[in-house]
């Protein structure tokens, strides 16, 4: 009995553990998960989903390392898997059961009903195992300890950018309509015509990748002014691309460096033209998302 216990406690921790460090690579997505349930904005997701991620991890190792806290980590553990199966029922009842959870990031998919009969699974495992205390002064220190090191490997892992950076406000002419057509449609934009907003990204930027996840999220009305500009070597590239980011907008795609003669040399940027006019531009990793939706009503 005591090897089926322990056989148990590692299997919860590890899956807790795999679970941290999966949602860590990318965590954009688990960062839009809070905003799109409305309990944060585009400010603070970034600090809720590592200080998630941090409890996941730290549960997962008090877990693998025998740690029980008079029971507080078995208790955390329980309560975690409570929200977690919340969530996934609201997100079966809303959207169904042929997206994907998010429980392991990107590494693989898995369906909400699925990840609801694990956590019942891993729930039910939890009163199977046999909970050992520490007798001695070390039995807060150690979880203490393992707590601040959670804390320290996440944000250090994967640093927090504040996404508040607002647009240059500008008033000067610019011309677009050199860009070649959209690749679906093969129309040619008339960026000269009315307000748009022009979004250039490149499939090999990291910044690129992280602000299409959360483009994803504020576009998904699919509103009519917005366009990509997306830059690959290889055209086999561009379906991944989307497929991963969950990205859904009109696109060019350009494969040739006049790319940069008209995104400049900072990655991604972002242009807000009125009638062939460039009124405010955003460039770098950290975008004013608020600031850029607002945009997206016109």
């Amino acid at each position: 009995m005591k090897i089926v216990s322990i056989i148990l406690r590692v299997i919860v921790g590890l899956v807790f553990v795999v679970s941290a460090i999966a949602k860590l690579y990318p965590v954009e997505p688990f960062e839009v998960v809070f905003v799109d349930l409305g309990v944060s904005n585009w400010l603070f997701a970034p600090f809720i989903a590592r200080t998630v991620i941090v409890f996941e991890l730290f549960i997962g190792l008090a877990l693998l390392l025998n740690i029980w806290a008079k029971n507080v980590i078995y208790y955390l553990a329980q309560g975690s898997l409570i929200l977690f199966t919340i969530y996934l029922f609201f997100l079966l009842l809303t959207q169904g059961n042929a997206v994907d959870c998010g429980c392991f990031g990107s590494w693989f998919e898995l369906s909400p009903l699925l990840s609801i009969i694990k956590n019942v699974a891993l729930f039910s495992f939890l009163f199977l195992i046999k909970k050992e205390r520490y007798s001695n002064g070390l039995k807060w220190v150690v979880p203490l300890l393992l707590l601040i090191g959670a804390f320290v490997t996440v944000f250090s892992l994967n640093k927090v950018g504040f996404q508040n950076s607002q647009a240059k406000q500008l008033n000067e002419n610019i011309n677009l309509e050199g860009l070649p057509p959209l690749k679906t449609s093969h129309e040619n934009v008339q960026f000269s015509n009315g307000k748009k907003v022009v979004i250039f990204l490149s499939i090999g930027c990291g910044h690129c990748k992280s602000l299409a996840y959360k483009l994803a999220l504020l576009t998904k009305n699919q509103p009519s002014n917005v366009y990509l500009v997306v830059a690959s070597l290889k055209e086999e590239n561009l379906d991944p691309f989307f497929e991963e980011t969950k990205l859904e907008l009109p696109f060019i795609w350009m494969s040739d460096d006049t790319f940069f003669k008209y995104s400049g040399g900072k990655l991604p940027a972002i242009i807000y033209v009125d009638n062939g006019s460039l009124k405010k531009k955003w460039t770098g990793e950290f975008v004013d998302l608020e600031e850029l939706e607002r945009l997206f009503l016109y």
